[in-house]
């Protein structure tokens, strides 16, 4: 079930064919997982890059699954960092949208990097 996900867009969304480009996307992602890994213990997680669907959808995640796909329209822009932090949080802890938390909220909330990664390691603290 989990390869068949990783390798299945939602939303509209595609999943972009890997050529050097994508490839040099996709590795932003995985540079931000492994910093992560330096504050919090995480599992290997599946990141792939999409295109199509609806633009305002930055990324998403399976909830639970360990899996996060990242609208490649969003790959450049100022909350890259926050967006990753968000979708790892679904991805690996399920956790649900809270319109109370600056990090899980539905939409983009203009915060600092830092802010984006202490209420990250607060999740995964308990």
């Amino acid at each position: 079930m989990r390869t068949a996900l990783k390798n299945k867009g939602a939303f509209g969304h595609q999943l972009n064919r890997m050529n050097d480009s994508n490839y040099l996307l996709r590795r932003k992602v995985i540079d931000i997982i492994y910093e992560l890994k330096k504050h919090v213990e995480l599992p290997r997680i599946e990141v792939r890059i999409v295109s199509g669907g609806k633009d305002s959808i930055c990324g998403y995640a399976y909830m639970g699954g360990n899996i996060v796909h990242i609208n490649e329209k969003h790959m450049n822009r100022k909350h890259l960092y926050q967006v990753v932090l968000h979708e790892i949080l679904h991805a690996v802890l399920a956790t649900e949208h809270d319109d109370k938390c600056d990090l899980m909220c539905e939409y983009v909330r203009d915060i600092t990097d830092e802010k984006a990664l202490e209420i990250f390691i607060k999740y995964f603290k308990g």
